[in-house]
Formats: C-alpha cells, sequence, structure tokens
C-alpha cells in the first residue's frame, strides 16, 4: 500500500484537493490523523438534508443535485433504490453523521419531523442538534405534536432558521426559546404572535402567511423607533392573511412618502441594490427605516425606475394624502439603514 500519510502536508493536500466529498469522508475513516487532515480540506456551501423513513442523508451544494447516501455497518455508503429502515436506536447513525460533518463541514441541515419518527428518536436528535456546530437549521415539514417538541427542547444559538412547512392546532406561540442571530424564515406563520418577534433580536425577519393586524405591525414599528426591541433588525418581510391598513400601520411614526425617480438608497442584504422611494421613518438614534409594499429596487443608482413602480408611487401617493382614502396591502417589507 503507498504511505499517503508519509507525504510532506502539502503535497498530501493537492491530493485531497481531487478528492469528492465520499472519498474525502471514506479516507476519513482510516484514523484518527486521517481525520485531522480530511477536516483541512476546504469544503464549501454543502447542504444537508435529513428523512424521517430511512437512515439516508442527502449532500450536495446549494441549487445544485444532491447525493443519496445510506448509514449501513456504522458508515454512510453510495445510496441504494429501496434505503433500510431506520433503527428504533439512532445514536449509531447521528455518531456517524456528525464524523461526516465534522470532515464536511455542512453549512445548513435540513430535516423533516414526522412518523416513521419516534419522539424518543426525536428527544435523541435534539440532544444531537444542540451538541451541532452548524449553524443554519431548517424543518421542511412537521407534524405539530414534533414541531412542539422541537420548539421546547431546542436550546442552541445558532445563526439562520427556517420553517418551510408544518401543521399547526392553533396554539400561538408567545416567546422564542433560543436565539437566532441571522435569519428567522417561516412560510407559515400563523402559529406565533407578535410578543414572539419581539422576543428574537436577529437581522432578518421572513414571515408569510401571518395573522398580524395593522395594530400589530404599527407596534412593532413603534417599539423598534423607542429602541425597545429587534434592535439589530436589517430587514423584514411580512404578508398578512388579509389586507391590512398601511395608514393604521404607520399611524405615529412620523412617516414620509418619497418619490423612487430621486430618492435612491445603497442597502447590501447579500449583494448591494438600490431601494427606490418607500415612507421614511427613524428611529430615536436616527436610524433609517424604509417602509415597501413591494420590491422597489434596482441594481444601479443610474438605472431607471420601472413605470409600474412609478405609478404604484403615484397612487400611493395620493391614497397617503387623502384623508378619506385607505391604503390595503397584505405585504409589508422594511429595509433598515
Amino acid at each position: 500500500m503507498f504511505p499517503l500519510l508519509r507525504l510532506p502536508f502539502l503535497c498530501i493536500q493537492n491530493i485531497f484537493d481531487l478528492l469528492d466529498i465520499i472519498e474525502l469522508y471514506n479516507f476519513s475513516l482510516i484514523s484518527k490523523r486521517a481525520k485531522r487532515i480530511s477536516k483541512r480540506r476546504k469544503v464549501n456551501e454543502l447542504e444537508l438534508q435529513l428523512y424521517s423513513e430511512s437512515p439516508s442523508i442527502w449532500i450536495g451544494k446549494k441549487d445544485e443535485w444532491r447525493r443519496p447516501l445510506d448509514f449501513e455497518r456504522n458508515r454512510f455508503v453510495i445510496g441504494r433504490r429501496n434505503p433500510p429502515a431506520m433503527d428504533p436506536n439512532v445514536s449509531p447513525f447521528l455518531e456517524a453523521l456528525q464524523h461526516f460533518m465534522e470532515v464536511c463541514r455542512f453549512d445548513s441541515v435540513e430535516f423533516e419531523l414526522r412518523p416513521p419518527l419516534t419522539d424518543d428518536q426525536l428527544f435523541t436528535m435534539i440532544d444531537w442538534l444542540n451538541g451541532l456546530k452548524t449553524e443554519n437549521i431548517s424543518i421542511r415539514s412537521a407534524t405539530w405534536p414534533m414541531f412542539e417538541l422541537f420548539m421546547n427542547r431546542f436550546r442552541r444559538s445558532i445563526q439562520k432558521l427556517s420553517f418551510i412547512g408544518q401543521e399547526w392546532n392553533g396554539v400561538i406561540y408567545k416567546h422564542l426559546n433560543f436565539e437566532i442571530k441571522q435569519s428567522f424564515t417561516s412560510n407559515r406563520s400563523d402559529w406565533f404572535n407578535l410578543d414572539f418577534l419581539f422576543s428574537m433580536d436577529t437581522e432578518t425577519i421572513t414571515s408569510y402567511d401571518t395573522n398580524l393586524s395593522a395594530e400589530d405591525l404599527n407596534v412593532f414599528l413603534r417599539s423598534w423607533q423607542e429602541g425597545k426591541t429587534n434592535r439589530n433588525l436589517k430587514q423584514v418581510k411580512v404578508t398578512t392573511c388579509s389586507k391590512v391598513d398601511m395608514k393604521k400601520v404607520l399611524k405615529g411614526c412620523g412617516g414620509e412618502i418619497m418619490d423612487p425617480r430621486t430618492t435612491k438608497l445603497k442597502f447590501r442584504p447579500f449583494r448591494f441594490k438600490w431601494i427606490c422611494g418607500g415612507i421614511h421613518i427613524r428611529r430615536n438614534d436616527g436610524r433609517l427605516a424604509v417602509i415597501q409594499n413591494d420590491d422597489c429596487s434596482t441594481w444601479k443608482k443610474e438605472e431607471d425606475v420601472p413605470e409600474n413602480d412609478i405609478e404604484n408611487y403615484l397612487k400611493q401617493l395620493e391614497m397617503w394624502n387623502s384623508e378619506e382614502s385607505s391604503w390595503y396591502e397584505d405585504t409589508f417589507l422594511c429595509y433598515i439603514f
């Protein structure tokens, strides 16, 4: 056998750069030293998906096809057409998965919370998640009882949390039991209220199909203006199940509607873009927030604002200045500078 580990480190590194993810993982299983060397290989933007039906994972880079792997004999192998059933004892599966994640450094973990996964298995998985270094967690699908177990038992500070789909039994969550530093996303948002949003101090909130009223959104803005809550907030997108009156949303906020053709501000969520127009309000320390109902923006400052955005502005200006007109919308955007 060729003594690979006896080569100079730079030679080993050059060889490792040619390995794919599976080859890198298999090499890391040889010894503790092989694992240490494998961890030095930089593998960026990898995502991991877990399914409740079997001890299988799907791995790959963001927006690319993911490779299936099955857990067999305490290690992961190339996925088969008929994967094995999940063993009642998930600890060996999670131990092997942790080894895999330490070697490949996954950016995010996505999983399901529904049968055939049991409550005992879920308890073990949540405790495992509490010890992970991965900062981004996404729940793709969940029954309400298992969703509640996760929300009540998970305790670790993370960067991003996404709920893509979960059932709901009418219980309203009023408080978050852990810290989300960067981003919270919920595709269905009837399960929490305004106090829940106040309990987090994340940078970005994206919440679809909420039951928030115009009064709720007004309290949210006023609390931010007074510096009481959500001080680290940079961007908000909220949609409501029914349209709300924007005049009530902005009541008492000292808002000023701006012309998108003459007012453009540079904003950088992931890459620079220019926010055009909107309604400007300020926090008590002078920080500016721009409120919109549609994404009126351009990628370059000198780029012309689309005609439909100008037409929307003129309609909104008329409603804003009229004492008799209401202004109903179901999308609420906020950019903070």
